[in-house]
C-alpha cells in the first residue's frame, strides 16, 4: 500500500519538475527492481530449506512427549498434536514464501526487461522534414 502512495507521489513531484517520461519510468521501474530484491531476501527467514532435518527435530520431540511419565495419556496426544500443528504450519508458511519469492522474481525480471528497453530509446527521435 505504501508502496504505491510513494510511487504515486514521486511520479508527481517528477512530472512537475518537467523531468521528462522516460525518467520517471526509469525511477518507478528501479524502485519496484529494489522493492523486489528486498522481499525476496526479506521472505528467505521463513523457507524450511532443512526440511528433513526439522522432521526429524519433531519426531524426537514426540517421541521425548512419548517417553514422559508425568503426564496422563490425554496430555501426551495434546503435546504431540502442538507439535505437529506447529510443523505444519512452518510447512506452509514455506510454501506461501517459496510462492512470493517465484512470483516477486518474475516481477523483478519483467522490470529489467522494462528498464533495458526504456534506456534503449533514443532520447529525441528525427523528424524529417
Amino acid at each position: 500500500m505504501w508502496y504505491f502512495v510513494g510511487v504515486v507521489i514521486l511520479g508527481i513531484c517528477m512530472w512537475k519538475i518537467k523531468i521528462g517520461k522516460k525518467y520517471i519510468s526509469l525511477v518507478l521501474s528501479i524502485i519496484t527492481i529494489i522493492i523486489c530484491c528486498w522481499l525476496i531476501v526479506d521472505r528467505l527467514k521463513f523457507l524450511d530449506v532443512p526440511s528433513n532435518k526439522n522432521d526429524t527435530y519433531a519426531m524426537w520431540e514426540k517421541k521425548e512427549i512419548l517417553e514422559r511419565t508425568d503426564i496422563d495419556e490425554c496430555e501426551k496426544k495434546v503435546l504431540i498434536e502442538r507439535v505437529e500443528q506447529q510443523r505444519e504450519r512452518k510447512r506452509h508458511y514455506s510454501a506461501i514464501a517459496f510462492q512470493t519469492q517465484i512470483t516477486l522474481l518474475v516481477i523483478g525480471v519483467i522490470q529489467l526487461m522494462q528498464f533495458i528497453l526504456i534506456l534503449s530509446i533514443p532520447k529525441k527521435t528525427i523528424q524529417s522534414k
